[in-house]
């Protein structure tokens, strides 16, 4: 039981307090190997190092590796938070097109046919002032420049 040696007061103490032994902090540390290694588990050497492993040498490896996983989550965030950043980034150099106002729609003329669109006008029926007026305000929704604006 060589390992034992390897602890600090405390740690030796703090072990025979988990196998309960009755100890005081001022025996010594052979003291505290002694009765640590006199307990009703000495036939049990495994049990022993087990229990002297998860309290002299684990506290350090739990720290490190305690640490890892804290790194671990930052590298996570931080990747999360540029994913985010990117997608944003993204979202506003494509803005989503919608139906009202799209810049699309006014940089690239739309191609028409204008008999679908205008109503045709028939001289014995239709009045000329409701056709030119209706003929204007189809021009003006579809952004026809007024140069355009021929009937025929």
């Amino acid at each position: 039981m060589a390992f034992l040696s390897k602890g600090k007061k405390i740690d030796l103490y703090n072990l025979a307090s988990e196998l309960r032994v009755s100890v005081t902090l001022e025996d010594k540390i052979i003291d505290l190997r002694k009765k640590s290694s006199c307990t009703f588990f000495q036939d049990n050497e495994k049990f022993l190092e087990k229990c002297s492993i998860t309290l002299l040498i684990n506290p350090k490896s739990l720290e490190v590796e305690a640490l890892k996983n804290i790194e671990r989550e930052d590298k996570c965030l931080a990747d999360q938070r540029a994913f985010e950043l990117e997608k944003l980034k993204l979202q506003a150099q494509n803005p989503p097109a919608s139906v009202g106002d799209s810049p699309q729609m006014d940089s690239s003329p739309m191609r028409l046919d204008l008999k679908t669109v205008l109503p045709t006008f028939i001289p014995d029926k239709d009045d000329i002032s409701l056709f030119l007026t209706m003929f204007e305000r189809q021009m003006k929704l579809l952004n026809v420049p007024a140069d355009f604006w021929v009937s025929h």
